[in-house]
């Protein structure tokens, strides 16, 4: 029997006791990914010699190995999407990890969500640090990405400072309440209100950063 490293099953016991709540049977589950085949099917990088699988003791994730290009407006630089589901009431969640050095305290990790296309989509951006533009929910709406979670700039609670697996789930409701957790699945540390867009696809991705996503599960309609 594989026996998992305690940071491996402190994310994997903080997974299992959100899946195993009411949160993600009230949806239909449309994907569960843990990338064990070796291959990343369904997800469309926006460029794909930065993202393959990578493996560790045996377990397989999906890898961001590459920082990406500044594009024409400031956003996320790297991202990977599921191709065939757009979605407006969501819960996705499984586990990130950042490699950048933790001394940097401007590491991040984002998931996307509300994507219809690279100018056009909203992010949850996970940091070592809080300010006006990061540990945020972003909207990228054809210009700079603008801050919309409700927290304060740099009130909002920060815990992407390792290299470390954490658990991760991003939600979003019926009436476009949007809440985004780290290693604790019972309080959020951002909450927004979707106003602009209302729906779209899933992914992931960094700013400026390279690192791991693994036990994907999406629910949504």
């Amino acid at each position: 029997m594989l026996e998992l490293r305690p940071w491996i099953a402190a994310g994997l016991s903080a997974l299992l006791a959100f899946a195993a709540g009411p949160a993600g049977p009230d949806l239909p589950l449309l994907v569960s990914a843990d990338f064990a085949s070796g291959r990343a099917d369904g997800w469309r990088p926006n460029d794909p010699a930065h993202w393959r699988v990578g493996e560790e003791g045996g377990l397989h994730f999906y890898e961001l190995s590459a920082a990406g290009v500044p594009g024409r407006v400031r956003a996320p630089t790297s991202w990977s999407v599921l191709a065939g589901y757009d979605v407006a009431e969501f819960v996705f969640s499984g586990r990130l990890r950042c490699y950048t050095d933790p001394a940097n305290t401007k590491r991040d990790i984002d998931i996307i969500f509300h994507f219809q296309d690279a100018g056009h989509f909203a992010y949850v951006h996970f940091a070592a640090s809080s300010d006006d533009v990061h540990n945020i929910i972003g909207l990228v709406d054809g210009a700079d990405r603008i801050k919309i979670n409700l927290e304060p700039a740099g009130k909002s609670t920060a815990r992407l400072t390792d290299r470390n697996w954490h658990a991760f789930k991003v939600t979003c409701d019926a009436a476009g309440r949007i809440e985004a957790f780290l290693d604790d699945m019972t309080a959020p540390i951002l909450s927004a209100q979707a106003d602009r867009l209302r729906h779209g696809r899933i992914g992931v991705g960094s700013f400026d950063d390279t690192g791991a996503f693994d036990q994907i599960r999406l629910w949504g309609k």
